[in-house]
C-alpha cells in the first residue's frame, strides 16, 4: 500500500494488467501483456494499417484513443486507436460506428494489427529454448524470478500481490 501511495503521489499510479488464464491467446509483442483469448477472433482476413489484422469480439489490457471517423477500405467508420494498457504501444483500433448500413456488424468490435501481437500457447514463446517444440513448457526459473514470470510469457506480473 505504501508503494502504491508513493507512486499515485508521484501521479504515475499503478498499472494493473488481466491475464487470461487458460492460452491460447495474443499478446503484445512489446511488453507480452495479455490482449485476446484466440478463439475471440471473428475474423482472420482483415487488412490493418501495417499488414494483416484479425476482426476480435473481444480483448483486456486495453486503452482507447478519442473517437474519430475514418475513410477505411470498407467505408467511413467512427474509430477509436487500441493500445496496450501495459506499455502504449499502438495495436489496432476498435469500431465505434460503421456508417454503412451493411458494415454494422463490426461496432462493439476491435481489430488488432498482426505484426503488434503474439501468439501464446500452441507455439513455443520467444524464450522457450532453442530446438523446443511447440507447446512446449519453459524450463523452471531458479529461486523466486519463477513467480514474477506468468505462463511462461517472460513477461514481468503487474499485480502487486503477485509480486515476488
Amino acid at each position: 500500500a505504501n508503494l502504491s501511495n508513493q507512486l499515485k503521489q508521484k501521479g504515475m499510479g499503478l498499472i494493473l494488467q488481466e491475464f487470461i488464464e487458460s492460452p491460447p491467446l495474443y499478446a503484445c509483442i512489446a511488453c507480452k501483456a495479455h490482449i485476446a483469448r484466440r478463439d475471440a477472433v471473428i475474423s482472420r482476413t482483415f487488412q490493418g494499417r501495417l499488414g494483416r489484422a484479425f476482426l476480435t469480439e473481444a480483448v483486456v489490457n486495453e486503452k482507447l484513443g478519442r473517437a474519430e471517423d475514418r475513410l477505411l477500405m470498407t467505408g467511413m467508420h467512427t474509430v477509436c486507436n487500441l493500445q496496450c494498457r501495459g506499455c502504449g504501444a499502438l495495436i489496432g483500433w476498435k469500431y465505434v460506428r460503421a456508417h454503412d448500413r451493411s458494415q454494422q456488424y463490426k461496432e462493439g468490435r476491435y481489430v488488432l494489427e498482426q505484426s503488434r501481437i503474439v501468439p501464446v500457447g500452441a507455439v513455443s514463446p520467444p524464450d522457450a529454448p532453442p530446438g523446443s517444440p511447440p507447446g512446449s513448457p519453459l524450463p523452471p526459473l531458479p529461486g523466486a524470478a519463477a513467480s514474477r514470470y506468468v505462463y511462461g510469457l517472460g513477461s514481468r506480473n503487474t499485480s502487486p500481490a503477485l509480486r515476488g
